[in-house]
């Protein structure tokens, strides 16, 4: 090979490499969420089961009389039981295996599911006390005390259906904390974004409703 032959060859092989140089893509694509990835849906990917989101402790009171008696027309006294303990009242989220978020600049919005009360009630038999007195000619105190604890679990259910009002906000707080702390990992360090969670309950009016998208489903 002669020197004209070795000059083309380099030439040519130069040519090649500068070519590829300006076509390769200088970064490869990592996968993670950023900001240029903003006002797109994303799935969060969890492993299912239930996300506790809030608690509720009160101190709960029972005190339910026993049916009147008489004999021979003569009333025979009233029958009195009570039960005091204290009770925590927990909160859930069931989790879908992927879970929806709409990314709009650094705010995430996601919907959840419905919160639902975690049955059956606990409650700190250390805390609980119990008094039951019988009328003046009524032996059935310690009956009526049976009864109202077999009530209890179904009368604590009534109230954490009602105490879930009060939880919301609570819930709202953890779910929104849930979700930033997964952008985040997602993430790369030096690029991190503190993101404004908006969780959006069932029932509630949605966000993405006013954006004419429809690109993003609940869980």
């Amino acid at each position: 090979m002669n020197d004209r032959q070795r000059i083309t060859l380099f030439a040519g092989a130069a040519a090649v490499i500068i070519l590829a140089w300006l076509v390769w893509p200088k970064e490869k694509p990592t996968g993670r969420l950023t900001v240029a990835t903003a006002d797109v849906p994303i799935v969060m990917h969890t492993s299912g089961g239930r996300l506790e989101v809030a608690t509720v402790t009160a101190t709960e009171a029972f005190k339910p009389d026993a049916p009147p008696k008489s004999f021979l027309g003569v009333d025979l006294g009233k029958t009195v039981s009570n039960v005091k303990a204290k009770v925590v009242y927990r909160y859930h989220i069931e989790m879908a295996k992927e879970w929806p978020i709409k990314v709009q600049g650094t705010t995430a919005i996601v919907e959840t599911a419905e919160i639902k009360p975690t049955l059956p009630v606990a409650f700190d038999t250390a805390t609980m006390e119990k008094q039951t007195n019988s009328g003046w000619a009524r032996f059935d105190k310690h009956e009526n005390l049976d009864e109202l604890e077999r009530r209890l679990s179904p009368k604590l259910e009534e109230r954490a259906y009602g105490y879930k009002g009060l939880a919301l906000e609570s819930a709202r707080k953890s779910v929104g904390d849930f979700v930033r702390t997964w952008l985040m990992k997602e993430q790369h360090s030096q690029q991190a974004v503190m993101y404004q969670v908006q969780v959006v309950f069932p029932g509630e009016p949605s966000p993405l409703a006013t954006t004419g998208r429809s690109d993003s489903t609940s869980p």
